[in-house]
């Protein structure tokens, strides 16, 4: 099982880390990575922190049981006045992926999108050529609401990125997401 959590600033090394990690930039960025220096990355988390706005939140997936941080939610472009907002998640450490804490830990995340922030609407999105979330995304029951064309230069090649919605009303009628997480 796994908890979002807010960001703890002890485990900055490790979101630096993950930042610069040529792997987690394909398949999560729209843009080429660029090394970052540490302190460049750290001034930058603590201003996405300080969003004196409330349209962007950061947290950290953790291992109930153990406390570890294996990924990180983005809960982003919220949107106070539409309610709505974006969600990206991704389990950053390779020995937890694949296992379906992703899942879980998105399925957590949305909840607290509808639930706690109050939002009417929640989007995800996903490169065209990342079809296992597409699936995680359509088995949860979001629908693909557009396609940015050749969004993102990938390897030399544009990629499509797609994008995702569920509404306050299909999370309500959804078996999925009445499940205890």
């Amino acid at each position: 099982m796994v908890e979002i959590q807010p960001v703890n600033w002890a485990n900055i090394d490790k979101h630096y880390a993950w930042n610069n990690d040529p792997e987690l930039n394909y398949f999560d960025s729209d843009f080429p990575l660029v090394q970052e220096s540490f302190e460049s990355f750290t001034q930058r988390l603590k201003v996405m922190n300080a969003d004196m706005q409330g349209s962007l939140k950061i947290m950290e997936i953790v291992l109930q049981e153990t406390g570890q941080l294996i990924g990180i939610v983005d809960i982003h472009g919220i949107d106070h006045i539409n309610r709505r907002c974006f969600i990206e998640c991704t389990i950053a450490e390779r020995a937890y992926r694949s296992r379906g804490l992703g899942t879980m830990a998105f399925r957590q995340t949305v909840r607290h999108c509808f639930e706690d922030l109050g939002m009417n609407k929640v989007l995800s999105s996903a490169f065209d050529f990342n079809e296992k979330w597409i699936r995680i995304l359509e088995n949860l029951g979001f629908e693909q609401e557009g396609r940015l064309r050749e969004h993102a230069l990938k390897n030399g090649e544009y990629a499509d990125k797609l994008i995702f919605g569920l509404l306050v009303n299909e999370y309500r009628d959804s078996e999925i997401f009445q499940q205890a997480v």
